[in-house]
């Protein structure tokens, strides 16, 4: 009997395993894949507000500025000397994340697909296993909450390559919005190093599509491709007896960046401070498990609610009025506010700020906050 098994070794699985291992507890996390961090389907332009989480890791270069272009080509050139985030290199932040698991005295097993989950017993391709705690941190087709019956979250399909680009400024991102680029969300373009830099599409409507329209724009040819699937929303409960969800398998993503690797840490804390105190008074029933959606819900839930509300206004933004909406944002004072207050990761404080400015951006916006949520 284990004391807890990790199904998925993303960033979240293995932070929690690293946490609880060096706990003293007995930590497995079950891996389908070869190795770490094959497939990548992220952009990796993370936050600083991850580093907060997972203290110091590989990076490759700082994020300060932004370039969001409409469909008729205006520019909205945002951010300043002031580091907001960081481009990193997702395969190497993995490996790191499982290499500080393991020193930390948790079990990898890689190849070892998780078959069919009935708390206590995990079976796998090579046999059963039984643990106290089954933590799913298994993506958007997560086998642990199908066997919670937990109904998976909305998808949109994203399709990303690597290409070689000429680009005067590694510092700074391209973000490409309007229907006819991506439609109900955006494409971007991110140095990476030597000339190359990530460029992708998600939408609602055939992302591949969108992007070899994008390419053949950029006049660029990829030298490698790779796509995967955005959860847009929360599930609607990611505990049960013995078991909680995390990460990409709760929906804890940003619906307006697609982002889930911080979100999906601060709810990753809740994991860990929940599991501890399961494991130490032996009681791994729902109500004891309660405890951590009301942690993460009351935490970074709020803002990925937010999120939420500002997505869904925004996919129904026309390409006319994301010309006249960039305008607006070009104004002087508009984008003080934006270099001053934004953040990928809170949009709603932002939101807020903005619309308080100038209450005409409700128009195009359609932000319905309350000051303070």
């Amino acid at each position: 009997m284990l004391d807890v098994a990790v199904v998925g070794a993303g960033p979240m699985g293995l932070f929690i395993a690293s946490e609880l291992a060096k706990e003293g507890y007995e930590v497995v996390v079950f891996e389908e894949h070869s190795d770490i961090g094959n497939p990548s389907h992220c952009s990796g332009l993370f936050s600083t507000h991850i580093f907060e989480i997972t203290g110091e890791m590989p990076k490759l270069h700082a994020a300060k500025r932004a370039e969001i272009i409409s469909p008729l080509g205006k520019v909205l050139k945002i951010g300043d000397k002031r580091i907001h985030g960081y481009v990193v290199d997702r395969v190497e932040f993995d490996r790191e994340m499982g290499r500080r698991a393991i020193k930390n005295g948790s079990e990898i097993h890689l190849k070892e697909r998780v078959r069919k989950i009935n708390y206590p017993s995990i079976m796998t391709r090579r046999g059963e296993y039984r643990a106290r705690l089954i933590i799913g941190a298994d993506g958007i087709n997560s086998i642990v909450r199908k066997s919670m019956g937990v109904k998976s979250p909305k998808i949109i399909g994203a399709a990303q390559v690597i290409a070689k680009v000429d680009y005067e400024d590694e510092e700074s991102v391209k973000i490409f919005v309007g229907n006819k680029v991506a439609p109900g969300f955006f494409a971007w373009s991110i140095p990476l190093f030597s000339g190359f830099s990530k460029i992708g599409v998600a939408s609602y409507g055939n992302s591949w599509f969108y992007l070899r329209a994008l390419l053949r724009k950029m006049k660029v040819n990829p030298i490698s491709i790779g796509g995967g699937g955005i959860p847009i929303g929360m599930v609607e409960r990611t505990y049960s007896r013995g078991i909680m969800l995390v990460g990409d398998a709760a929906g804890h993503v940003k619906a307006t960046s697609g982002g889930g690797v911080y979100p999906g840490l601060r709810a990753s804390l809740c994991v860990i401070k929940t599991a501890e105190r399961a494991l130490n008074d032996g009681d791994f029933s729902e109500s004891a498990l309660r405890d951590y959606e009301n942690c993460w819900r009351n935490d970074i839930g709020k803002e990925l609610s937010n999120a939420a509300r500002i997505h869904n206004f925004y996919k129904k933004i026309t390409d006319d009025e994301f010309e006249k909406l960039i305008e607006e944002l070009n104004k002087e004072d508009m984008r003080k506010i934006i270099n001053e207050y934004g953040d990928i990761d809170y949009p709603s404080r932002v939101a807020w700020k903005l619309v308080k400015k100038n209450p005409r951006l409700f128009k195009y916006l359609g932000i319905a906050l309350r000051k303070g949520t």
